[in-house]
């Protein structure tokens, strides 16, 4: 016979203290409606096996899943402390951010992040160094290439419109290693190539002076341990490098990324005011560099 248990707040409880299942969720619906509302309970029942299965109990909330388990009730006050050293596993820089790029961003740095926004598990997708200190204060390996480096809009767009293709590509160093079709001159850090159907898309490493092959080692290992599930992905955009309205608006179409936010600067609110999924900033033409913003605009 298969041992059932239910688990609730991470601890055990047998079926025969609960007694029948089905009459202790109806019980209890009101109770872990709420719980399950605010994302602050843990409840399934396991069954020990070989193999152990999480499944659903009534619809009620969802089982934890491999990467992470919530564990008790969070208080949306309580902010978490961002380290300063890089979390264990992670790839760590001979040399840490010595472009000007790079030392302004971490200057910039939020020093706290809210428990309540950790506990959501957020995957970032940025279009530069937006969600670090979010990263950081998750205190695990990153699951995310898009930190340390910014896109173009355009390149941007072409990239979250065709994701799953263009990120299942290993990443190419332009030749000469600094080359973009954005920039007159050699960019003095890496910029990578993801040749794909719709075209390439450059990223810049503007934090890295290690080199192409430091670049592309961290986000193809970054980008390994990344869960592709677009609805537990926080997706970023801002105004900046050749921003337009019309890719504001593509950015804006993307349904399939339900936690998108557009962060648009004065100059564009008669544009997008009131539209969903828009944060009208009081920057006047431009929002500042990512870790700045996410410090303004932290994620919640």
């Amino acid at each position: 016979m298969v041992k059932q248990t239910i688990v609730l707040w991470n601890k055990p409880r047998t079926v025969a203290e609960i007694g029948n299942v089905k009459k202790y969720v109806e019980k209890n619906k009101e109770m872990l409606t709420k719980l399950s509302a605010k994302r602050n309970w843990l409840l399934w029942i396991s069954k020990e096996k070989k193999k152990s299965k999480d499944i659903k109990i009534g619809g009620i909330g969802k089982g934890p899943t491999p990467k992470r388990i919530e564990t008790g009730k969070l208080n949306p006050g309580v902010k978490v402390a961002v380290p300063k050293t890089a979390p264990k596993g992670e790839i760590k820089q001979v040399k840490k951010n010595l472009t000007d790029y790079g030392k302004k961003a971490e200057a910039g740095e939020a020093k706290n992040v809210s428990k309540k926004a950790v506990a959501k598990d957020y995957t970032i997708v940025s279009d530069n160094c937006f969600g670090v200190a979010y990263m950081k204060a998750r205190g695990e390996p990153y699951d995310s290439p898009f930190f340390s480096m910014y896109i173009y809009s355009p390149d941007y767009i072409t990239l979250l419109e065709n994701f799953d293709e263009y990120m299942k590509l290993k990443p190419k160093a332009q030749d000469p290693e600094g080359k973009s079709k954005y920039k007159r001159v050699l960019a003095k850090y890496p910029v990578l190539l993801l040749e794909g159907s719709k075209g390439p898309v450059e990223i810049h490493f503007a934090h890295e002076k290690q080199g192409a092959k430091e670049a592309i080692r961290k986000w193809t290992s970054r980008t390994s341990r990344m869960n592709m599930d677009k609805k537990q992905m926080f997706v970023k955009m801002d105004d900046r490098d050749k921003f337009t309205v019309e890719l504001g608006k593509r950015f804006l179409a993307l349904k399939q990324f339900p936690n998108r936010v557009l962060f648009a600067s004065q100059k564009y609110k008669e544009v997008f005011k009131g539209l969903p999924n828009v944060i009208i900033t009081d920057y006047k033409n431009q929002g500042p560099i990512g870790t700045t913003l996410e410090k303004k605009f932290p994620i919640n």
